[in-house]
């Protein structure tokens, strides 16, 4: 995978550090908080990380949602990546669904989210559908 390339398609200057970033985001196979992100890259400061996914969310090469218990957890989408959602961040409305004892999220693209009607002049730009309950592995254990 060209990471400077994809950065540079998105409109993001590919520092050494956004690329290091960039590397960490594309390893996770599910949405991932801030927090994971940090402890995973180590040798970057929290708010250099938070300021790589805040434009890496303003490029819409990523989207952030609220998983249900108050944390932000964000998804890249990647068309070669079949765990995540297949559609591009600027587009990305589909369910999440966050475990609330692991606290794993999921993004749930079988499922469209609902349709709710709305006023005919209202213009979305962003549907935020969030389903929280118990995951399978939190069941057995």
């Amino acid at each position: 995978m060209d990471y400077e390339k994809i950065l540079k398609e998105n409109g993001i200057r590919p520092t050494a550090v956004r690329l290091l970033i960039f590397k960490g985001i594309v390893e996770y196979a599910a949405p991932f908080s801030l927090e994971e992100l940090y402890n995973h890259l180590e040798t970057i400061d929290r708010s250099t990380v938070f300021r790589a996914l805040t434009l890496f969310e303003e490029e819409h090469l990523l989207h952030s949602f609220e998983d249900g218990s108050g944390k932000r957890k964000y998804c890249y989408h990647h068309p070669s990546h079949s765990d995540h959602c297949g559609e591009t961040a600027r587009s990305c409305r589909h369910i999440h669904a966050t475990c609330r004892v692991c606290g794993r999220s999921m993004c749930i693209t079988s499922q469209e989210v609902p349709v709710v009607p709305l006023p005919v002049d209202f213009e979305v730009e962003n549907i935020n559908y969030i389903v929280t309950g118990v995951c399978g592995n939190c069941k057995k254990g």
